[in-house]
């Protein structure tokens, strides 16, 4: 009796071991998949550089803040990735990125020169204006008005990539010696203050912050020089020496999510108005 019993039961034994042990694999993968993440985080945090730029990122009370910065604690958030963050001029945050000493930058613009060395990955869509002086402004209404005034001088920030009908206009402007580069937006700022420059493009997630600060905002006219200029993506920058192309694209996605979600769009309202942060996610 006893071993008729046993006949029976050894097959769903076996039934059931076999039962436990997918069981198992399949809590070990499922616990795999939630350490690994969306993407590859690697062997070491990630160097990750901010510049000073207006609302997208600014330092106050000894703390890094501004749109950059909640956009980079949303994707430690997202990836479980570890980030190393350092603040530096732009035009060295594009150089370090080339030479692989950095990963990631943010509110980059994609070139075909910065192609070679860098992936880019879309977040925000912003268009730069043209800043000039009140006194300029009595005889300077556009972009040909300011070209005709010899004496009138342009500021830019050196590193920095504007919409293609302002690149072709400044190309114009450098070669009379009329444009002035400067390390940082607020340093150029500085310059219009004191006259030393008489214009400047700058986005207004940029403009509107620093303008209010410094008490400017009767002091200058803002227009719109180069009005079939679509505005320009600003882009999570990773450079090539450290990623691969199938893990830029596991980065892309995970910041396409966050504005099909809406978080992006909840971040940028943080900092602009309402109908700012949704043009700022149109694109």
């Amino acid at each position: 009796m006893r071993g008729t019993l046993m006949k029976f039961l050894t097959p769903f034994s076996s039934f059931w071991r076999h039962i436990a042990g997918l069981l198992l694999s399949l809590a070990s993968f499922a616990s795999f998949t939630v350490v690994a993440g969306p993407v590859d985080c690697g062997d070491r945090p990630i160097s990750i550089a901010f510049f000073d730029f207006g609302f997208l990122y600014f330092e106050q009370d000894g703390q890094g803040r501004g749109i950059d910065k909640d956009f980079v604690d949303e994707l430690a958030k997202r990836t479980g990735c570890k980030f190393s963050t350092q603040t530096m001029p732009r035009a060295r945050v594009w150089a370090d990125l080339a030479t692989g000493e950095l990963d990631m930058s943010l509110s980059g613009v994609q070139s075909p020169e910065r192609d070679r060395f860098a992936w880019f990955a879309p977040y925000s869509y912003f268009k730069n204006f043209a800043l000039v002086r009140t006194s300029t402004a009595a005889t300077v209404s556009s972009a040909e008005d300011f070209m005709a005034q010899g004496q009138l001088q342009f500021g830019v920030v050196r590193g920095f990539v504007h919409q293609p009908a302002q690149e072709k206009w400044l190309e114009q402007l450098r070669s009379t010696q009329r444009v002035q580069e400067s390390a940082s937006i607020s340093i150029l700022f500085e310059k219009l203050k004191l006259g030393r420059i008489d214009g400047l493009f700058a986005l207004p997630v940029v403009y509107r912050k620093i303008l209010q600060e410094m008490k400017m905002q009767d002091e200058v006219v803002i227009r719109d020089w180069t009005p079939k200029d679509k505005a320009s993506l600003g882009c999570l920058v990773m450079a090539k020496s450290r990623f691969s192309e199938a893990e830029a694209v596991r980065w892309r996605n995970v910041v396409r999510a966050m504005r099909t979600d809406g978080t992006l769009e909840k971040i940028y309202a943080r900092y602009l108005s309402p109908a700012e942060a949704r043009a700022g996610v149109d694109f």
